[in-house]
């Protein structure tokens, strides 16, 4: 029988059931139920099989063989038989059968007959593969009902709002009704916002000359370039002066009143809070002409003539 060639095997090796649990990593009473032949301690056939091979091997058996041998155990052609196969067969000395070796030769008691036996039925059914297998069963199918109930409910309410409008038989056309006396009413702009100060940006787009006077307090005088901005706050008044009026843009209370002038003009205007005034620049940013130098005539020579008076002899006494 294969649970005694097993224990056998052991035996003979001099080996205990804990010495093989420490090396095959098999509990000790998984091991003893293989060699008694007892398969319902085992938590399942599936890991009943692993463990026989990994046993077998580790004996120096067959695998394969074992195998068999166990499939042969647990073939349900008769209640018992295969736990009878499995279990060795005691004989006395003499050969007479003792009441050991007679109760275990006898067949083993059906699952259903014994006190423990649906319960073992029940462990053996559910063992941890099957139960990790029901769990991610029921996962997949709870997934899959409640990703149903969003797809009906979206295409549900889809039906709802493309219903198939009502046919509508024609209907009498009702005659249009001239209204007389129609009087248009004029809506007025909001009136624009009123600022009590002169809040200004200058926005510079080319390269100029810039001078800022806030009330009264000339503020900046000098060269400004592209992408360089400038911000004044004024209470009464503020004057800006450019030598070039395209390079400056000019923000005035939140509104974009675009450049001050053309490209090399002079431009001087004065920004109010309701307003701006331009004014005639005082300060000329560019060379005035000059008449080029004419010729000097160059002295001329003037002759002279003077009359020279020749001395008179005088007579010796």
């Amino acid at each position: 029988a294969l649970g005694a060639t097993l224990r056998a095997a052991r035996e003979a090796r001099g080996w205990t059931l804990d010495e093989v649990e420490r090396v095959v990593r098999i509990r000790a009473k998984y091991l003893a139920a293989l060699e008694a032949g007892d398969l319902d301690a085992l938590p399942s056939p599936l890991q009943a099989r692993g463990f026989l091979r990994n046993y077998a091997q580790h004996l120096g058996l067959d695998p394969a063989q074992a195998l068999s041998q166990l499939n042969e155990a647990l073939q349900p052609a008769r209640p018992g038989r295969g736990l009878a196969r499995l279990r060795p067969r005691a004989k006395t000395e003499k050969g007479a059968s003792s009441p050991v070796a007679a109760a275990a030769a006898m067949p083993a008691p059906s699952a259903a007959s014994t006190p423990f036996g649906a319960l073992r039925r029940v462990r053996r059914l559910f063992t941890p593969d099957v139960i990790i297998a029901l769990i991610v069963l029921a996962i997949i199918a709870g997934f899959f009902t409640w990703g149903g109930s969003r797809l009906a409910s979206t295409v549900f309410g889809q039906s709802q709002l493309t219903q198939t409008p009502e046919l509508i038989g024609p209907t009498a056309t009702p005659s249009p009704t001239i209204i007389a006396n129609i009087t248009a009413t004029f809506t007025q702009p909001p009136p624009d916002v009123q600022f009590s100060n002169v809040q200004l940006a200058l926005i510079i787009e080319q390269r100029t000359f810039v001078r800022v006077t806030v009330d009264g307090a000339v503020k900046f005088d000098g060269l400004l370039m592209p992408q360089d901005r400038q911000d004044y706050v004024g209470q009464n008044l503020i004057e800006v002066t450019t030598g070039n009026g395209a390079g400056v843009r000019v923000m005035l209370n939140q509104r974009d009143l675009g450049p001050m002038g053309d490209t090399a003009e002079v431009v001087t205007r004065q920004y109010l809070p309701g307003g701006m005034i331009t004014v005639t620049p005082t300060i000329t940013f560019t060379p005035s002409n000059t008449a080029p130098p004419t010729d000097t005539p160059s002295p001329t020579a003037t002759l002279t003539v003077t009359p020279t008076v020749k001395p008179t002899q005088t007579k010796k006494p």
